[in-house]
C-alpha cells in the first residue's frame, strides 16, 4: 500500500490553498470509511505547520514546510494501525489527480451525469464505467481543477456536474477516491487489456524482479522469488484467472549461465522464479490451500501456459552458430518473434506485434518495440514493475483499440 499512499500524497495540491484543502478532503473521506481512526496527532501537527506557512513569506521556506506536511501525512497514513483486524493502508486506494480525459472523456464523447449517481452524502459515484476507462463502480469523483480553480463536486446538481464533465481547453484534472476491501480487490479493479491484445510480456531483471541477477545465479530461487514485485504477482494471478496469455522475454541465457558455471539462467531461472512467486502468493491469498495443491497449480501454469524466451544477443551472436549468418538483434525483436511462433502452435492463431504488450526497463528494447508497433512501456529500474506501468500500458492499448487520437489542449 505504501506505493499507492506515496503517490496519493505526492500528488496532493497544485498550490498551497489546494494542497491544504486536499489534505482535509483526504482526511474527511478516510474518516467516513473508518470513523474510529484517530487523526488527532496528525491534525494537530497539520494545523501547526499550516499556521507557520501562513506567516512565512520566504517561498523556499514555505515550500519546505508544505513538503513536511505531505511527508508527515504519508508517514501517518502508511503507519495506520489495524482497524477491526484490517490493515487500513492496504485498503485505502487513492485520492490522486489525473487528466479527466484519461479517466472518462477520452473514452466517450457523450459521457454525462447519467453515467454517475449521487449518493446520500452528495457524492457522485460512477455507475456506468465505459470500456477502457480507469473509473470503476467503487470510485467517488471528488473535484475538478481547471485553470487553477478548484470545483468541488459534492452536492452539485446533475446539470452542474455535467458542465464540469464537459470542461475543455485545457482539460481539467479530476480527483478520484477509491476504497476497496482488500489488496486483491484493489488490483482487481484495474483494467485488463482490450480485445486487440493477445499476449502480455515482461522482462525479468529490474522489471518483474526488483533486482538484477546478471542473467544467471547460484542463489536459491525460492529466496530470489521474494524479490518479484507485488504488482507482477497480483496481476499475474488475475490474468491467469481471467485467461489472458502472458510470458517473459529476457536476456538471461542458459548458455551464458553454463559458461559461468552457474546452475540457473535462461528458462531454468525464469520458470522456477515465477513458480515460487505464484505458489507463495496463492498460499498467502488462500490460507486453506494445501502446499501440494499450490505446487500443482503453479507447476501447471509455469510449464504449460507461460511463454518464455531467454537469450542474450551479444553472447549468441558470438558463440551460437545459429546466429552467425543472421545475428540476433540487440533488442527483444527476436524474443517476441519466437513467442509468436509458440503462440501459433498453442492457439492456431497468428500473433502480430500490435497485439503484444511489453514491459521492460531497457530503453533500447522499448524504443525498438515501439518502432515495431508493440504497445511498450519502460519500467523504472529503481522500482521494478508497478501499477503505474500497468495503467500506462492500459491507456496506450485502449487508446489504440478505440481509435482515440490525442486532442489539442
Amino acid at each position: 500500500m505504501g506505493q499507492y499512499t506515496s503517490q496519493v500524497v505526492s500528488e496532493i495540491g497544485a498550490n498551497e490553498a489546494l494542497r491544504i484543502r486536499s489534505m482535509e478532503l483526504l482526511i474527511d473521506l478516510i474518516l467516513k470509511d473508518f470513523p474510529k481512526l484517530n487523526f488527532k496527532e496528525f491534525t494537530e501537527y497539520f494545523e501547526e505547520k499550516k499556521a507557520q506557512a501562513d506567516k512565512v513569506k520566504n517561498t523556499l521556506k514555505a515550500s519546505l514546510i508544505k513538503s513536511l506536511n505531505r511527508r508527515k501525512l504519508r508517514e501517518f497514513v502508511e503507519n495506520f494501525p489495524s482497524y477491526d483486524g484490517i490493515d487500513v493502508p492496504k485498503i485505502i486506494a487513492w485520492l490522486g489527480r489525473n487528466k479527466i480525459k484519461q479517466f472518462v472523456l477520452q473514452f466517450s464523447r457523450d459521457v454525462d451525469a447519467k453515467d454517475f449517481k449521487k449518493d446520500e452524502d452528495g457524492n457522485w459515484r460512477i455507475i456506468n464505467p465505459r470500456p477502457g476507462s480507469r473509473l470503476t463502480k467503487s470510485d467517488i469523483i471528488v473535484d475538478f481543477i481547471h485553470k487553477g480553480i478548484d470545483y468541488s463536486v459534492n452536492g452539485t446538481s446533475a446539470e452542474e456536474f455535467t458542465k464540469l464533465l464537459k470542461l475543455r481547453k485545457p482539460f481539467p484534472w479530476v480527483r478520484i477516491y477509491r476504497k476497496t476491501n482488500s489488496k486483491i480487490e484493489m488490483y482487481g479493479a484495474l483494467r485488463m487489456p482490450p480485445p486487440s491484445i493477445k499476449v502480455t510480456l515482461w522482462d525479468m531483471d529490474l522489471c518483474l524482479l526488483k533486482i538484477h541477477t546478471g542473467g544467471h545465479t547460484r542463489q536459491k530461487i525460492q529466496t530470489l522469488s521474494k524479490q518479484v514485485t507485488e504488482a507482477y504477482v497480483y496481476l499475474m494471478d488475475l490474468m491467469i484467472h481471467r485467461g489472458y496469455p502472458v510470458g517473459v522475454v529476457t536476456f538471461s541465457d542458459a548458455m551464458v549461465a553454463q559458461a559461468a558455471q552457474n546452475p540457473f539462467g535462461g528458462e531454468k531461472l525464469v520458470r522456477p522464479l515465477v513458480f515460487h512467486a505464484l505458489r507463495r502468493h496463492w498460499m498467502l491469498m488462500d490460507r486453506t490451500m494445501k502446499l501440494e495443491d499450490a505446487i500443482k497449480k503453479a507447476k501447471e501454469f509455469v510449464h504449460e501456459k507461460l511463454f518464455v524466451k531467454a537469450a542474450f544477443p551479444d553472447y549468441r551472436n558470438r558463440f551460437d552458430p545459429e546466429f552467425k549468418k543472421n545475428p540476433m538483434p540487440n533488442s527483444k525483436e527476436w524474443h517476441i518473434s519466437q513467442i509468436a511462433v509458440e503462440y501459433k502452435k498453442a492457439s492456431g492463431k497468428s500473433l502480430g506485434n500490435d497485439e503484444v504488450i511489453l514491459f521492460d526497463d531497457g530503453r533500447t528494447n522499448i524504443e525498438e518495440a515501439l518502432k515495431a508497433d508493440v504497445v511498450a512501456v519502460q519500467v523504472d529500474d529503481e522500482t521494478g514493475f508497478t501499477v503505474k506501468d500497468w495503467e500506462e500500458a492500459m491507456d496506450l492499448a485502449w487508446e489504440k483499440y478505440l481509435g482515440i487520437e490525442e486532442e489539442e489542449e
